[in-house]
């Protein structure tokens, strides 16, 4: 029952060509489409990579107080670099303004919490597929707030929320994050001060959401600059920041950014002043651009990767007049910046972890290091060997070339499979493109990194699955409808279901990485699967034919009592693995 094909998660891969800035400086440009969105502020704007857009949902068509809107809008639209485009979904959010979206690149979804209508602040989460709005339901959330912040971590896989307020006045410094299906808060040893109405982005180059300043409790404005690295947030000290704003209280909702992926920066524009600043991870720059948008409070901005551009529309001017005008950032001539390493784990929906191993997938995150995006295909292959470079990227470590098998434009991916002889310890890697090569990134390497197959979209009722298959190849092991649009069912004792790995070590006979699996073939450790405390027995554990460098397991359910939270556990060559997974089981 060993199948042939990868089936279990399937990336939507879309490749956008490099757009050239025609300007040499960096500057501001009025755009005319010949369609727009009615006037608005208070509305929520984000990048949908998988469809190449700019969206935008709701927020009001006047200014009548911080929770009541003159009229909540609940209309979809979306920018394709030149044309607005309003949507018609068959399901759609109630309207509502001081909302935020984030694209998340994991589930290639737009991701939607919160915001206010008429006095009512909500709490619901829904997610935008390019043609419809889908309303989650996750088992935990942040409480009902409005002008909180939002930004997807590449890095870690996850949306993050920081911040907002409530309807009774109250601001929270709370930091949640979003998986796909459930809100987990967490509690960093550091973490900014409550606020509200402040930004975030994803710096890719340097692999953390930014932060920057707000409104604090008692009306404090603020121009602080705070990092997250997926467990702490950091101050950071900049020679340069912006001015906080000053004028009436409204003023702190004056600042929006967006990573400017082309250039490596965030963007940061305050409205109140029509001043333009750049973050390159460390400082602050103001820009001097020709043209500026008029002075605004209450917009929304997201970079457009298929158009090298940031996006700004909508606001509300100084006279107090709603706007809907847009405009566009190009940060100027593309100086071709070599690549750039933030981050690298193992395969994320595999664990995850921080070492990696030899003959593992890894992802490698960061800025400039594709300038497209898509997985390798059977062209890419010279016979039955993957290729190392893919459309000009290549992946060192320890000096020796590793296998690429999917690369992003932005945000920074690139997912490979390292050599089989690699050494263990502390190893740099590399990724070199026809721009250069970036600067070494330490990781630590191990004998083996070994991890079941279990993506965060497999967490339920905060419970994380493994992903496993009944011998049909289609039904998955997990209580009956537990995942929305996916057949599932208990396995039954007896039954054999087929689970992936990844970072397992060697088999024999010997296959090296990189290398298509023709044939059966077994680890070389010991495996032992466990439901519970019971082992099952293993009818396969070795590669998976027809595959390159993922493991196959396929285990016969032992027979033990009927539960839906059946802990499932292995041990490699006598260790056990680190993550925490689940099963069902049912006679």
């Amino acid at each position: 029952m060993r199948i042939t094909r990868w089936n279990a998660i399937t990336r939507l891969l879309w490749v956008y060509p490099l757009v050239v800035a025609a300007q040499t400086a960096p500057n501001w440009t009025r755009q005319i489409p010949q369609n727009f969105p009615p006037a608005r502020l208070s509305h929520a704007m984000a990048y949908d990579s998988a469809h190449g857009q700019v969206v935008v949902f709701g927020g009001a068509n006047g200014y009548g107080g911080i929770y009541i809107s003159a009229q909540a809008l609940d209309d979809t639209w979306v920018w394709d670099g030149s044309n607005w485009t309003e949507k018609a979904p068959q399901t759609s959010p109630s309207a509502r303004a001081g909302h935020s979206m984030a694209y998340d690149a994991a589930h290639g979804q737009v991701v939607m919490f919160g915001g206010y209508s008429d006095g009512v602040v909500s709490s619901d989460t829904w997610v935008w597929d390019g043609s419809n709005w889908t309303q989650k339901t996750p088992q935990t959330s942040p409480s009902a707030r409005i002008y909180y912040a939002m930004a997807y971590d590449s890095a870690h896989g996850q949306t993050v929320l920081f911040g907002g307020g409530s309807a009774d006045g109250v601001i929270f410094a709370e930091t949640w994050v979003w998986d796909g299906s459930n809100w987990t808060q967490r509690s960093p040893k550091t973490s900014p001060p409550a606020r509200t109405a402040h930004a975030m982005a994803y710096d890719s180059a340097h692999g953390q959401v930014v932060l920057f300043g707000g409104e604090g409790n008692s009306f404090a404005v603020l121009n602080d600059t705070w990092v997250w690295d997926g467990t702490n947030w950091t101050q950071k000290l900049p020679q340069n920041s912006p001015p906080p704003p000053g004028g009436r209280s409204i003023n702190a909702f004056v600042t929006a950014m967006a990573y400017d992926s082309a250039h490596g920066q965030v963007v940061l524009y305050r409205g109140d002043l029509n001043e333009t600043w750049l973050w390159d991870g460390s400082n602050w720059t103001q820009q001097s651009p020709q043209d500026s948008p008029q002075g605004r409070v209450y917009y929304a901005m997201a970079y457009d990767s298929a158009h090298s551009q940031v996006v700004l529309f909508g606001g509300e001017d100084t006279n107090e007049v709603t706007l809907g005008d847009t405009w566009t950032w190009e940060g100027g001539a593309l100086s071709a910046p070599a690549p750039s390493i933030g981050s690298v784990v193992s395969a994320s929906s595999y664990g995850g972890f921080s070492s990696v191993a030899p003959d593992s997938f890894v992802e490698i995150y960061g800025s400039n290091l594709a300038l497209d995006t898509r997985g390798w295909t059977k062209a890419d292959f010279t016979g039955n060997q993957a290729p190392t470079s893919l459309d000009g990227v290549e992946v060192s470590i320890a000096g020796q070339k590793a296998f690429v098998n999917y690369i992003v434009a932005n945000p920074g991916q690139v997912n490979v499979e390292l050599p089989s002889n690699i050494p263990t310890g502390a190893q740099q890697v590399t990724v070199t493109n026809k721009n250069g090569t970036s600067a070494p990134f330490n990781v630590t390497v191990n004998a083996t990194e070994p991890g079941l197959l279990a993506p965060a979209s497999f967490k339920i009722g905060g419970k994380q699955y493994v992903v496993a298959f009944h011998s049909d190849n289609v039904t998955y092991v997990l209580p009956e409808g537990a995942i929305a649009g996916l057949p599932s069912r208990p396995a039954k004792p007896g039954e054999t279901i087929v689970m992936y790995g990844n970072g397992f070590g060697p088999v024999t006979p010997n296959i090296p990485a990189g290398e298509l699996a023709e044939g059966n073939s077994q680890l070389v450790a010991s495996l032992e699967i466990l439901f519970g405390e019971t082992s099952g027995k293993l009818a396969y554990y070795g590669l998976s034919p027809g595959l390159v460098g993922v493991y196959q397991f396929d285990v016969v359910v032992p027979a033990i009592p009927d539960n839906d939270l059946v802990p499932l556990s292995f041990k490699l060559g006598g260790v056990a693995g680190a993550q925490t997974l689940y099963t069902a089981v049912k006679e």
